[in-house]
């Protein structure tokens, strides 16, 4: 057994390994660290693990560097799940090492991993966040009385009543991108580029989605979601203003929920929130239940997580500031932003 870092001549070989593996996601793919490094400049560092010529496990990680909050190993930035991916305990166990040699060696701050299910090492972990996934129906019809009562009604209004479409295709990317800013502004959140999307759908191809939903034939509300071994991650999104007293999103998630039905997707990854959120209250509302996320730390010169979280209240001010900003401000100074809280 060896680790080593990835060397990119095996980057289909180490994405192949996460498509087949049970707990594979798109942001374990290298995929996603291309499109970090073109994001951010993160550098990947990648470690596989090697058994002979087959490889037995894989540890996506990208070096955070930002002056506020410092030197980090992530697993992974911008993504929700992360951490070792690996076949036996044996290669668990050296990944596991050899990520925390390297956290010496790079004298970071912390290694973080970001677990979907229990960690496979030992080390205590931080739950911050909760994640919402079910099972899908067997057909498309069958996904309304997967909805709570009032849910479902409020889908049903939304099509009925305020005549709401289901659309697809990437062509609701402009549209797609401004609905993203629009939300992420009134939450007082820092946006990406267009540049991210573009680069994440170049990346991933037709397994990178755009849907959305429209009234009067404009799009009120949109979401960009990623396929991935039956799995389909609603990732980013985006709606208009007053979309909750219309149903925009209920409609939109239904409707999706149903596509994916007809695709063969057999699970729905609603994604994180946390916990007590708005976010949060609206996938349970749908009918999702949170699944606490596991994520770990190494301190190898000790300290402790940060705190540098939008639940923290320090972060009040700093969340009324970016709500309050111009659209072309926001999308100005939002990408330099999201270097501190990847």
């Amino acid at each position: 057994m060896k680790v080593e870092l990835l060397d990119v001549r095996y980057a289909r070989a180490v994405d192949r390994y996460v498509l087949s593996h049970p707990r594979g996601t798109p942001f374990h793919e290298t995929r996603w660290l291309d499109l970090v490094k073109s994001t951010s400049d993160f550098e990947p560092h990648t470690l596989v693990a090697w058994s002979g010529r087959e490889i037995r496990g894989v540890l996506p990680l990208a070096m955070v560097a930002a002056p506020i909050t410092g030197r980090r190993l992530v697993s992974v930035p911008y993504g929700v799940y992360g951490g070792i991916l690996a076949s036996d305990a044996e290669s668990i166990g050296a990944l596991d090492e050899a990520a925390r040699i390297l956290a010496r060696n790079k004298h970071v701050r912390y290694l973080e991993t970001r677990y979907l299910g229990d960690p496979p090492t030992g080390r205590p972990s931080v739950s911050h966040y909760e994640t919402y996934r079910k099972e899908l129906p067997e057909s498309p019809d069958d996904v309304l009385g997967t909805i709570p009562r009032k849910a479902r009604a409020e889908v049903r209004k939304a099509r009925n009543k305020h005549g709401m479409v289901f659309v697809e295709g990437d062509q609701l990317f402009d549209g797609f991108y401004d609905l993203y800013c629009v939300n992420k502004r009134s939450l007082g959140s820092p946006v990406f580029r267009r540049s991210h999307f573009r680069r994440l759908m170049d990346l991933y191809g037709s397994r990178a989605m755009l849907h959305g939903v429209t009234m009067d034939d404009a799009l009120v509300g949109a979401v960009l979601s990623i396929g991935s071994g039956g799995v389909l991650y609603a990732y980013y999104s985006g709606a208009a203003e007053g979309a909750g007293r219309l149903g925009v999103n209920n409609a939109m998630y239904a409707s999706l929920m149903e596509m994916a039905v007809a695709k063969g997707y057999r699970i729905f990854d609603f994604g994180r929130s946390r916990k007590d959120s708005g976010p949060a209250r609206f996938k349970q509302h749908m009918g999702f239940e949170p699944t606490p996320l596991h994520y770990q730390f190494y301190f190898p010169f000790g300290g402790k997580p940060s705190t540098l979280t939008p639940s923290n209240p320090k972060m009040a001010i700093p969340q009324q500031i970016l709500s309050r900003l111009p659209m072309w401000a926001a999308r100005l100074v939002g990408p330099s932003l999201m270097r501190h809280v990847p």
